[in-house]
């Protein structure tokens, strides 16, 4: 579908095969651990012009003890008629279940790939961020949403960045005097690895508006499609005397090679997929989350894992992505630009009453 909207734009990456099949099937991690997806197809003489998803998440209402509904997977031809029809069919689903508002988009969740694109539509997206046509945004305002979210996305461009100075002092003083220890994950034991991201992941981002816990079902579901691409090094577990204390998490832009899918058949595209993984090298890479415990925060090791995975991505990759960051989250913008990141994308999640 979003091939068949957006597939001339050279911005436009298509999904991993079978990627977003996998979140619609009823035996999703989501479907099984969280809710319901109800996903709509808009047609016109027999063409898809149009998609959206009602998708009811009880663990994010039971987390708020609200009635909140979301929609997601949202693609549309740049009609403002085609659009309204599709938020009035998920608008209902939704009602029909006792939901009071919707919002999104969600794919499916906020632990997932969100939020529409409303800046820096003209470089293709990297790994798990979104990317739509800029005449989206207008779509979803006319369907009644409003914005209520904003979350940034920062360049680090690593081949003309030098390592702060200020940063190298205050690593080295943590490192030397501090009980923690900085290790790369084993994904050898990557369930077990798992165990520990899981703790410090749901503890440190909840303070994010719209945050709810991940299950380790969502976890062990994103690591099959992480494992072909994950380069330990770029995957930190802080430890304090053997419990996990923090964790930085950095993937190569496997986007790179999906973006050379567009021509391929899509039952020849696994296979390509498996063939560009062998013969290009992948330049870029994106910073997806840093977490640290409550008891270890304003010991250093922030810095330290700031410091670790800017020096294994300057060794890695030309450049490379930092977000999303929501947009009052200030102590990790200051880093982000402390590092050298310039602010060139902007996500923004919308909502209606019912």
């Amino acid at each position: 579908m979003a091939e068949t909207l957006a597939g001339t734009d050279p911005n436009f990456v298509p999904p991993f095969p079978g990627s977003i099949a996998k979140y619609l099937s009823p035996k999703s991690a989501f479907s099984k651990v969280h809710g319901e997806i109800h996903a709509f197809i808009a047609t016109r003489d027999g063409r898809p012009v149009g998609r959206i998803a009602a998708i009811v998440n009880r663990s994010h209402n039971r987390h708020y003890n609200d009635k909140t509904g979301f929609f997601g997977f949202f693609e549309c031809e740049n009609d403002p008629a085609t659009a309204r029809a599709l938020f009035e069919r998920a608008e209902a689903v939704l009602r029909e279940r006792g939901l009071t508002s919707i919002r999104g988009p969600y794919n499916p969740s906020i632990n997932d790939e969100c939020g529409l694109l409303v800046e820096g539509h003209g470089t293709p997206p990297c790994i798990g961020l979104t990317w739509n046509p800029p005449y989206y945004e207008s779509l979803v305002l006319n369907a009644g949403l409003q914005r209520v979210r904003a979350l940034l996305g920062f360049d680090l461009p690593l081949a003309e960045l030098e390592m702060p100075e200020r940063l190298s002092r205050l690593t080295a003083h943590v490192a030397k005097r501090s009980k923690m220890r900085l290790r790369p994950i084993n994904l050898k034991k990557l369930d077990e690895e798992l165990e520990l991201v899981h703790a410090v992941y749901n503890d440190t981002l909840s303070r994010n508006w719209g945050f709810f816990p991940i299950s380790m079902e969502d976890l062990l579901s994103a690591a099959e499609d992480m494992r072909a691409i994950a380069d330990p090094d770029m995957i930190l577990i802080a430890e304090k005397n053997g419990e996990p204390a923090g964790v930085a998490l950095s993937l190569p832009n496997f986007n790179e090679l999906l973006i050379h899918l567009k021509k391929t058949p899509h039952w020849l595209r696994l296979p390509h997929t498996l063939w560009l993984m062998k013969t290009r090298r992948i330049t870029t890479a994106r910073q997806i989350v840093y977490g640290i415990l409550p008891q270890c925060r304003d010991r250093g090791l922030h810095a330290w894992l700031l410091h670790e995975q800017f020096r294994c991505a300057k060794e890695r990759f030309k450049s490379a992505q930092l977000g999303w960051i929501e947009e009052n989250n200030h102590e990790i913008l200051e880093n982000s630009r402390m590092l050298g990141g310039i602010q060139r994308r902007k996500w923004c999640i919308y909502e209606k009453a019912l």
